[in-house]
Parts: C-alpha cells; structure tokens; sequence
C-alpha cells in the first residue's frame, strides 16, 4: 500500500472543515496516512516532528466525500461501451447502435435508454434492422431492463414458450413473443450467455474509473454489485488501489460466505466486507419498484416484488447470525416498509449496521419507524434530478411527498448515506450535493423546489456524503471526519461547500485529492 514519507506533513489551507461538530481550522498535521493533530499553523507546527514538510493548499479542506452506492466495474466497463445516455430519442439509440456494429465483433453491449425518455419500451426489431446477426445486449439507465434483439433471444433460447423467471418479466406482445424487453430477473436469462471480459480489460478500466473517481472528490465507495471483490483484491495486492472500497456479498453467495467464515468487516484498511446485498423490488423508470398501492392509471400493477417476504427474512436473520449485515434495496414503498420492519427487528452484527438502499418512495407514517430502526438509508439525491416527472406520473402527486424524504428521515433519527448508483447516475458527488439541497431536475424545475420540506441544508449533505457513510461502514471511528487518529483522506475545493450558493457547489472544482496522506489528484 501506499509508502508514507518518514517526514510529518504540514498542510494549510483557507480553511478545513474538520466536521463532528468540531469548528473549522487552518492547519493539519498528517503523519503515516493519518491527522496527527489539528489546529491553526503554530499549533500544528509545534506538534510536527522535526524536519516535517509545509504544504500550503489555495482552496477549501473537507474530509474526502464516499459515494455509498456504485456499481462500479459496471460503470468502468460501461465507460467503455455503447453510450445511450445520451440518445435523446429511440432513433438516436439505434444509430449509436449501428455505429457500433459496423466496428468489431461478438456481442454488442452498452448501457443507459430510458423508456421516458424514448416516449415508450423500445423493441427487439429496429435491432435487428442495424445488427441482424451479432447478438446485442443493452441496459437501461436503471439497469433493471434489458433491450436485446432477435439475435441474443435466438442465443439464448428464449421464446414465446419460455416462462417468467420468478421476479421477472419478458415483455411480450399481443401474439405472446417477446418483443425484446427484459425486466428484473427475467434479464438473468441473457446475462448468464454474456462472455466475461478478460482481468487485464477489467482492471484497465477500473484504474481510469479510478482516477476519475479522485478527480470528483472521492476517496472511498461502496461497491453493492455481484462482481469487485476478486478485482478490487487484486488491485490491493499489486498496490495500485487507491480507494477505499466496501464491497457487499452477492445473496447467492451468502452460503459460501457463510461456510467460509467471512464476516462483515473482514479485510484490510482498503478493502473492506460490507453486507449481503438483496433486491426486494425493481425500479421506478420501469414501473417494477413493489408499491403499496397500484401505480397511477394501471388497475391492479403494484411492481414486481423480487423476493417472498418468508424468504427475505431468512435470509437477513441467518446472514446476521453468522456476522453479516444486510443491504437491501428498496424502492417502493411497499418494499421499503417490509425492509425497514425486517431490519429494523433483527439484531445488528457488531461490524456495522444494516442498510437500505435507495429508500425512493417512504411515505410521512414510515418516517418515525425507519428512524428508531438503526438502518442506515442508503440515498442517491442525483435519482430525483431524473426521477421528478416519471414520480408524479407514476406515483401521483399526493405520494410524492414522501420521494427522497431527506429531511424527515434524517430528523426522525435515520443516518443517511449519500451516493450516486453510478453508472445509472453520474458519480459526480457536487451534483448530489446540489440536488439535496435544491430538489429540482436536470432542467431547473420547478423553481421554487420539489417537496422543499425534505430538503436539507449544505452542511447535512456533506456529512451525508462523509460520516453517513463512516458509520455505514462501522468505520466512525477513523473515516469520515478530519480529527486526530482519523485516516488523512481529503479533498480541497476551490470554494466551500458549506458557504456556497448550490449553484457554485454544482460547478465547483476540486484542486487536490489524497487518500491516506498520498496525492492521488492535483490541479
């Protein structure tokens, strides 16, 4: 791992929000990879060893912000395939389609449609017009749907005769053939034929997701995704991870896990065990997420709940007896009232607590029982910038009261967590710092704010996007906060965060990264 200097480092800056309620200052001392001491700069210096260095930074110190939620070898993979986030209609989707089928070969892969976006679920046949015979493999934005045409279907033996998975759904059309949708577990189907990239494309492109990650502030994340541990390991071993990574256990492997001894909290100062990770609906965008009541204009369409509520609490009580913790999607608000009850009444493992991830939709008489029930909410305040009209659309107005309900979660005692879900989001945190703040979409509305009354301010979103995810990680202790004894991961941006007009946060730069006392990023 990153080799410290012998000498004690003396960093100044404007100012440096230590944060646990501590006032700002001016100086650190960092001695191997840790704060020594902090104080103003005479302070610091009469704690220095002697020959200690001085390194003044021009900007503003925050500890190093965590994105809670990344799938991030998707993310780095994806970076590196077809781009539909940027097709704004279905026409634009395909072209980018056919660009990429005209170089190469083999499947064709890519990520980011949006059914809102394209006025519909696309189908498999204006695939099959650019790419008849190369199986192609695409995800939506929330990466709960699957566009693929007839060549994958042909490949993977699904037909008009293939059942439903259970929790899944192959979309069909009147005659009963698939029309080349894929949504929840159904998109299994395909994913079990797609050919795994080689471990050198694989750590390639997490080193350049990596470095981007430093260049937006970051210095830690929470990897929920099936694949990472192997990867992540052995960036550590050949010392080039330069992230602090909390990666969660699959639900399929919980039993191994188990077998094997493996415990939340394993692992080493970089690479961490979190929880099992379970899904207990879909999404929003896909109409899938598990609702108490049936979505806006569909008689009878509650989402799809992906996993028996017998199921999911043996899972969750066995997993903590054997030491792991549990991290639960949960986007609906049927789901996250089961998932707050089941968690909330099971005992937590001493590493660190359970989670719930996403916690979109948590109606105002869910607030109070998520807040005594220790789960940490695990939110992503960049979904509502996409997530505004498709909210009122689907969920109605009277319900969205309780969409990213920051603020009376956090009042009724909830620890929030702050990430992005890259690559279904940018994992850009100043834009969650943004959209926590001032509700509104990508387009500036509404402008008065959505739902203001779950706002919170400046300062709740850092240390949401700073200690909510320190105590996540049962690490409180030594992240997310900038006091002695504390890991010296920060950041300096050009200006605060916490003085800033959310507009200026959204644009702000960050001019210097470093993860344990090392440099990883600087302007």
């Amino acid at each position: 791992m990153p080799s410290h200097a012998a000498t004690d480092l003396v960093l100044t800056a404007r100012r440096i929000h230590l944060l646990g309620d501590r006032a700002p200052v001016q100086a650190l001392l960092i001695r191997a990879g840790r704060i020594a001491a902090a104080g103003t700069a005479d302070e610091v210096r009469a704690a220095a060893l002697p020959g200690a260095r001085t390194e003044h930074v021009d900007g503003i110190v925050t500890p190093g912000l965590t994105d809670a939620h990344v799938h991030l070898t998707t993310w780095a993979l994806a970076r590196r395939q077809v781009d539909l986030n940027a097709a704004a209609t279905l026409d634009d989707g395909v072209a980018a389609v056919a660009r990429a089928a005209r170089e190469g070969e083999g499947w064709i892969r890519g990520l980011g449609w949006d059914q809102h976006r394209w006025g519909g679920l696309p189908s498999k046949e204006p695939l099959d017009r650019v790419c008849p015979d190369r199986p192609a493999y695409l995800l939506s934005h929330d990466i709960h749907a699957a566009w693929v045409n007839t060549a994958t279907l042909r490949r993977c033996g699904i037909t008009r005769d293939t059942p439903d998975p259970a929790g899944g759904e192959i979309v069909r059309d009147a005659r009963g053939e698939p029309t080349g949708v894929l949504l929840e577990k159904a998109v299994r189907l395909v994913e079990v034929h797609l050919p795994n990239p080689s471990a050198e494309e694989v750590r390639a492109a997490l080193l350049e997701a990596q470095a981007e990650a430093h260049q937006l502030g970051l210095t830690g994340v929470h990897s929920v995704e099936v694949t990472g541990l192997e990867d992540f390991a052995a960036m550590e071993q050949d010392d080039v991870l330069r992230l602090r990574v909390l990666q969660s256990i699959p639900l399929p492997r919980l039993d191994h896990a188990i077998a094997v001894g493996l415990r939340s909290g394993f692992g080493s100062e970089w690479l961490r065990i979190g929880g099992v990770k379970m899904f207990t609906d879909g999404a929003l965008g896909s109409r899938t997420a598990w609702m108490r009541q049936p979505y806006e204009g569909a008689v009878g369409d509650v989402g799809i709940r992906t996993l028996e509520p017998e199921d999911f609490r043996e899972h969750v009580a066995r997993a903590a007896a054997a030491g792991i913790a549990s991290t639960v999607h949960a986007i609906g608000d049927a789901a996250v009232e089961m998932t707050i009850d089941v968690l909330g009444s099971t005992p937590r493992p001493r590493a660190m607590p359970h989670r719930i991830e996403h916690v979109q939709l948590c109606p105002p008489d869910l607030w109070e029982r998520a807040g005594r029930s220790g789960v940490i909410g695990s939110m992503q305040p960049i979904h509502l910038m996409t997530d505004i009209p498709a909210a009122e659309r689907h969920w109605g107005r009277d319900r969205t009261r309780g969409a990213y309900a920051f603020e009376p979660l956090r009042r009724a005692g909830m620890t929030l967590a702050f990430g992005s879900d890259v690559p279904v989001e940018s994992c850009d945190p100043r834009l969650g710092l943004f959209a926590a703040v001032r509700r509104v979409g990508w387009d500036g509305a509404p402008a008065e704010g959505w739902w203001m009354e779950n706002a919170i301010t400046a300062e709740q979103a850092l240390r949401a996007y700073t200690e909510g995810p320190a105590v996540a990680a049962g690490l409180e202790h030594r992240q997310g906060r900038l006091l002695p004894g504390f890991d010296a991961d920060l950041v300096a941006w050009d200006v605060d965060p916490l003085e800033a007009e959310p507009d200026a946060v959204r644009e702000m730069r960050c001019v210097l990264t470093m993860v344990g006392g090392e440099v990883v990023q600087r302007v």
